[in-house]
């Protein structure tokens, strides 16, 4: 097993890195990955972990809908709540129904294994839709429309209805039930399909207001590392529950973080912070094991005829369900465009139900199976990639709301160093933040008369209080204000640090008065600390 993980790892973070150098998604490199190590190939996973693969492609779902309900913009989705809606359902049956009709005139099937087919190809995949989505939100692109959130809550929605349909035709040609003989069994399983997302919102609901009770009590968790495994074991009993209540986790989960966001802003930033630490691990996890549970040597069972069927759904069926779903909205063309291949990508549904109608016995399913693998190595690098690639071009760029993305930023600060106690206080104020930020340090001494500069030995040792902050040190000769703000400005410096001392009568002047001058025309914020 341990072998395993180091595989994953270290195979999934240089396939990431190889194709984030290429102008690619790293999900598409880890995905190819996962083929690559697969039992399929290279074969280089231990049997353990392909039998717990499933569980593992859980858990890193359950950080990503986390972290997608701890972003959700509940205004952004309310002003175009109609579209919401119909997203959650209208694509998704457009598209099987179009992969039916050509199913039936493709392979000649009859039409309950056509529409089979369909359900298990209409899903989208949360597992490359939701992280795509994110970095979306975070870069602002389509933000002020809300499209990634759109997108979101829809998609998850989707999912219900493919599952709960592939279920009844499964059953229909599993169980022999026909439409004239079991009308009220088929009204009965066609409830399921509005059931399960509103139970889901509701079991979304009261998770999130459960952890947010729980998190209130100062005795239940005493850092934000305890806030995090509260929220993620709350997470986890969702998933679980749902084999006993039927309802939508993934939808449940989303609405959880959903709820937390809501209820306690504060609380979901934080939460929001350390979720997207735990999903630097659990997105090579998922995604190299998304690839590894690709069946390539079923592929050829499709050929030319499966590339048709796929591409029918996504051309017309997935077009024609996206633009019904925007229509009488505020949302242009070109955006509804990028909605079509936003939403394509289909991995996790198809990895998790393609190989069942072949096991339970159903004409054709090895070509449903190899179907379902075909369309996740269409789609999902082409979805990833389009969605990358069309962003800039086709939705408008707006600011990210802080309050619902985590903002990676890096800054920069400069301390202005004489010697003094008050310089050395204003040293240790800056590391001090510079710590918690994860901050640089320009570290400048200015020489300014005869006297002669310290060496870079004695500011080394000077550097002493912020030795372990990756740090520059500057040497420079001047006028000491201007060499302050031209150095802060040149190196991007977000604030300035300055000690403040009193300067007796008659005492040389060092930064006592420079500290002045320079807060009176930088452009950039100073701060100062008393010496």
């Amino acid at each position: 097993m341990i072998q395993g993980i180091l595989v994953v790892l270290a195979v999934g973070f240089i396939a990431g890195e190889i194709a984030g150098r290429l102008g690619l998604p790293k999900l598409i490199g880890m995905l190819l990955a996962g083929v690559m190590v697969g039992p399929e190939m290279m074969d280089l996973l231990p049997g353990q972990m392909i039998e717990l693969s499933d569980q593992i492609r859980t858990l890193a779902l359950l950080v990503v809908l986390t972290k997608a309900g701890l972003g959700l913009d509940r205004e952004k989705i309310l002003q175009e709540g109609s579209v919401a809606i119909r997203l959650g359902f209208l694509p998704a049956v457009i598209e099987a129904a179009v992969v039916a009709v050509a199913t039936r005139y493709i392979m000649g099937w009859d039409w309950y294994t056509s529409w089979l087919l369909g359900w298990v190809i209409c899903a989208a995949s949360p597992a490359v839709i939701v992280p795509m989505m994110l970095r979306l939100k975070a870069e602002g692109w389509g933000v002020d429309k809300g499209i990634p959130d759109l997108i979101l809550a829809g998609g998850t929605a989707s999912d219900a209805t493919a599952v709960t349909m592939f279920g009844i035709f499964l059953a229909w040609l599993v169980e022999g039930v026909n439409v004239s003989s079991g009308g009220a069994g088929i009204g009965a399983r066609l409830l399921d399909i509005p059931v399960q997302i509103g139970l889901g919102l509701l079991m979304g609901y009261l998770a999130g207001r459960l952890v947010v009770f729980l998190l209130s009590r100062r005795h239940v968790a005493e850092s934000i590392v305890h806030d995090l495994i509260v929220l993620l074991v709350v997470g986890l009993g969702l998933i679980r529950a749902d084999s006993r209540i039927p309802y939508s986790s993934f939808l449940a989960v989303m609405v959880m973080g959903f709820v937390v966001l809501e209820s306690d802003q504060v609380l979901a930033r934080r939460l929001r912070t350390e979720v997207g630490k735990v999903w630097i691990v659990g997105e090579i996890f998922l995604f190299v094991l998304i690839g590894a549970a690709v069946n390539v040597t079923v592929i050829g069972e499709a050929g030319g005829r499966g590339v048709l069927i796929i591409l029918a759904g996504l051309l017309i069926g997935r077009w024609a369900g996206i633009f019904a779903s925007t229509a009488f909205s505020r949302i242009t063309i070109k955006e509804r465009f990028f909605m079509v291949v936003g939403d394509m990508a289909k991995a996790t549904v198809q990895a998790t139900i393609g190989g069942i109608p072949l096991a339970m016995g159903v004409e054709g399913g090895e070509y449903i199976l190899a179907i379902a693998v075909l369309a996740i190595l269409i789609t999902a690098p082409l979805g990833a990639f389009g969605t990358a690639f069309l962003a800039p071009r086709m939705l408008s760029k707006g600011s990210p709301d802080p309050a619902k993305i985590t903002v990676h930023e890096k800054h920069r600060f400069l301390v202005a160093y004489d010697g003094s106690e008050a310089s050395v206080a204003a040293l240790v104020r800056a590391a001090r933040t510079a710590r918690q930020l994860d901050a640089d340090i320009v570290f400048l001494h200015v020489r300014f008369d005869e006297t002669p500069p310290l060496t870079r030995e004695e500011l080394l040792e000077a550097l002493g209080p912020a030795r372990d902050i990756a740090s520059e040190i500057v040497i420079a000769s001047g006028n000491p204000a201007d060499v302050i703000i031209e150095t802060a400005e040149s190196r991007g410096v977000d604030y300035i640090y300055m000690g403040k001392r009193t300067i007796r009568t008659g005492e040389r002047i060092l930064l006592g008065d420079v500290t002045h001058h320079v807060t009176d025309i930088a452009g950039i914020p100073v701060i100062l600390v008393e010496g």
